[in-house]
């Protein structure tokens, strides 16, 4: 034992003293160096951003945009992955903000200074972090050319990976929808949002596949089916939306009453009066703000008569703002029989003013 304590005090702990010590002067020399080069690399960003927006805004002729471009190469540390980065960053910021000719002249200086071929690089690195970055590159500056470099991407076993190729490809591709059935499912809510987003940036055409969608298994497919129908107001598959209510994946259904809702599916009020009962609060309550939107007499019958025995107060107050929407006459005469259907009658309609 004490053979252990001699040898854990001459050499374990002079040992960690100096690789503490080690690291702490690499941290020390890391923050100087940082801060020396602060300056340097802040007069880059500024010399970047002046000529990114003159040669943006302007339209030089093919020679003096390539004598331009071989200037400001000699005049950056161009080699230096921070600089592209930081070149890439200001292009997306640019570009987001520009349209028809000014955007063009965007990526024409991408491919100019080689920084396509820095984001292809980073899309065939082995760390998923960096395949992230180049695949926004390609996604963000709208850069065409990179498609056949996604197109290897697209069924990737990783899954993130395989929803932000998809998500690229379709962007660059304006509609080529030939790998969605592959998008994975556990990540649904963060595909469809960014599908939706190339939706409305890109003005894709209606998807030729979209009928097929609405068949498939995968809830993910599903949602997005679901989604796109809302987003061009296309009707010709409701029944086979309302047979979705009966899906067991609850986000789903959810998702299929706001269409319902958003899509002004009549045919579907006999379905959910039916299967209201068996179903959970929160999909009640989501039931009851679309039948507030497409309901009819068959309604408002089931209304007038829930109401007054409905001791769930969030539901009963859902009900009496459905029906406050259908018809106020004979929500009005509940009231009057009842004190506690006066006082949320009184609250939503103050709600409304």
């Amino acid at each position: 034992m004490e053979k252990l304590i001699e040898y854990i005090k001459h050499f374990v702990i002079p040992f960690f003293f100096i690789i503490s010590l080690s690291l702490i002067v690499v941290l020390i020399f890391k923050r100087i160096y940082y801060q020396y080069t602060l300056p340097y690399k802040h007069r880059i960003i500024r010399k970047s951003e002046i000529f990114l927006t003159e040669i943006t805004l302007s339209s030089p002729d093919k020679n003096i945009l390539k004598y331009k471009i071989a200037k400001f190469k000699s005049e950056i540390p161009i080699s230096k992955s921070w600089c592209k980065k930081m070149l890439i960053e200001d292009l997306i910021r640019m570009r987001s903000n520009l349209k028809g000719k000014a955007a063009k002249n965007i990526l024409v200086i991408y491919k100019k200074l080689d920084l396509n071929h820095y984001s292809a690089s980073l899309i065939r690195d082995f760390r998923k972090y960096k395949k992230y970055e180049g695949i926004h590159h390609f996604q963000a500056l709208c850069y065409k050319p990179g498609i056949s470099l996604l197109k290897k991407y697209l069924f990737d076993p990783n899954k993130i990976i395989r929803s932000n190729a998809n998500i690229a490809y379709l962007a660059l591709s304006k509609g080529d929808w030939q790998a969605v059935d592959k998008l994975p499912i556990k990540i649904s809510i963060i595909t469809t949002i960014k599908v939706m987003d190339v939706l409305h940036t890109e003005n894709i055409p209606l998807p030729s596949d979209i009928d097929l969608w609405i068949q498939s298994k995968n809830p993910t497919i599903l949602k997005l089916a679901i989604m796109a129908m809302v987003f061009y107001n296309y009707r010709n598959k409701s029944a086979e939306i309302i047979k979705l209510l009966h899906h067991e994946d609850k986000a789903l259904k959810i998702d299929v009453i706001t269409a319902i809702q958003d899509l002004f599916l009549e045919e579907a009020e006999d379905e959910m009066l039916s299967l209201f009962y068996n179903e959970s609060i929160e999909i009640q309550l989501e039931m009851l703000e679309a039948l507030a939107a497409i309901g009819s007499e068959k309604t408002i019958d089931f209304l007038k008569n829930e109401i007054p025995k409905q001791e769930i107060k969030d539901l009963k107050l859902k009900m009496v703002c459905s029906l406050d929407n259908l018809d106020r006459e004979v929500l009005n005469t509940l009231g009057k029989q009842d004190s506690d259907t006066q006082k949320m009658i009184n609250h939503n309609r103050k709600l409304e003013l």
